[in-house]
């Protein structure tokens, strides 16, 4: 976000003129940016994804097959990911408060006439700062497993996707300064998924092995609105340095349950991540990312699902281990390219349906280019995989160009 814009409560509207107490001065910033992109896709074996996978790179979406079908070739723009947000800055008598809200375009759109894009809610959260550097946030906004410090710059919306922790989601998140850095503990919003390793045949036959049963327990391994969550996702995080290696560590627990049809079930999930950047001498860098654990949702933009629910009822949960290393490369001042390679890998329960994602991964080179501070022109070539339990697998080969305007 950059400043463009700043004013104070006591002149906005004529504040000043009205017979009121004498208000905190408030200091309001907006930003955002203009985003383009053009995007040249090929799909292998099956129809291009017809979804948000037609966007930006989402794993989960790319078709797989025995590749005896012959893919799509499709190019697609949009200009869905320019964004606006607005700031404010206030000193109060208990600290400093800090309000940040946001909003984006990738929502729904309609080609055929209008190409009208409903926007959405990326971030709305406030925090206190008191003298001592300490802070409470509450809100919607980066989850604080997520090391944003670590996403590397890329013309796909993500980037490594197939590694990259990558989630923003509603949290209480208590910040203190400590010696060498700082420590985070958040408590967030907490949504499951499963997939069946059985569980279709047990639910249908408690609830009379009719076809509303049978619908029921497809819901309960598809259907994420039916977890018992009763405790939020707990995180702890410690960040620091040392001399060009900026780190993040984190913990997170998890209660992975679900209540359905006279089953309810839970278990303790558990992931850890490391993450950071090192910056070169010359102007370069490597950030990189390797998590492990009951990730679900929180790693690849939500590939796997956080466990499988077995013939008994009984939960066994799902391990994924992923990550991405980047390169970025400075040609001169104004020309810069970033390589990476991301890839994640689950394993699923030996009863989990064949046709679940078994792992991915992708490729990313791009260029991009600055004559300005704020504007940026880039083309990036992209490659990606998807393979599941049965074998099967598919890629997608994407070309994609954008150009950007921060405000």
């Amino acid at each position: 976000m950059t400043t463009r814009k700043t004013l104070t409560l006591a002149c906005s509207l004529g504040l000043a003129t009205l017979a009121a107490p004498t208000m905190a001065e408030t200091t309001f910033k907006y930003g955002g940016f203009i985003k383009f992109d053009a995007i040249f896709s090929q799909y292998s074996d099956q129809a291009r994804a017809g979804n948000v996978g037609d966007d930006f790179l989402v794993p989960s979406t790319i078709a797989v097959g025995d590749g005896s079908a012959e893919g799509d070739r499709v190019f697609d723009s949009n200009a869905k990911f320019s964004r606006l947000n607005f700031t404010t800055l206030t000193d109060t008598d208990a600290g400093k408060v800090k309000s940040f809200i946001e909003m984006d375009f990738n929502g729904g759109n309609d080609e055929r006439l209008t190409n009208q894009a409903s926007n959405g809610l990326r971030h709305a959260m406030f925090s206190l700062t008191k003298e001592d550097g300490s802070s409470i946030l509450t809100g919607q906004t980066w989850s604080t497993f997520f090391n944003t410090g670590a996403l590397p710059e890329a013309v796909d919306f993500v980037g490594p996707t197939s590694g990259s922790i990558f989630i923003r989601q509603p949290q209480v998140r208590y910040t203190m300064p400590v010696a060498g850095g700082k420590v985070m503990i958040a408590a967030e919003n907490p949504s499951v998924g499963f997939y069946d390793a059985g569980a279709a045949n047990v639910i249908a036959v408690a609830n009379g092995n009719s076809a509303e049963a049978q619908d029921a327990a497809d819901s309960v391994v598809n259907d994420n609105n039916v977890d018992n969550s009763t405790l939020p996702d707990l995180i702890a995080r410690f960040d620091s340095k040392l001399a060009g290696l900026n780190y993040s560590a984190a913990i997170m627990l998890r209660q992975i349950g679900y209540n359905h049809s006279g089953f309810d079930e839970s278990e303790n999930g558990f992931a850890l991540t490391f993450s950071g950047k090192y910056a070169l001498s010359n102007g370069d860098d490597i950030k990189f990312m390797l998590s492990n654990g009951n990730l679900g949702r929180y790693i690849a933009l939500n590939a796997y699902r956080d466990g499988a629910i077995q013939a008994d009822g009984s939960i066994e949960l799902t391990t994924v281990t992923g990550g991405f290393v980047a390169y970025k490369h400075k040609w001169s001042e104004k020309l810069r390219s970033t390589a990476m390679y991301a890839f994640s890998e689950a394993d699923n329960d030996e009863n989990t349906v064949s046709d679940v994602t078994k792992s991915i991964n992708n490729i990313n080179v791009n260029l991009m280019y600055s004559p300005a501070k704020k504007i940026t022109f880039g083309a990036e070539y992209q490659m990606a995989e998807r393979e599941t339990e049965s074998g099967a697998n598919g890629d997608l080969s994407r070309i994609q160009f954008t150009s950007k305007w921060a405000f």
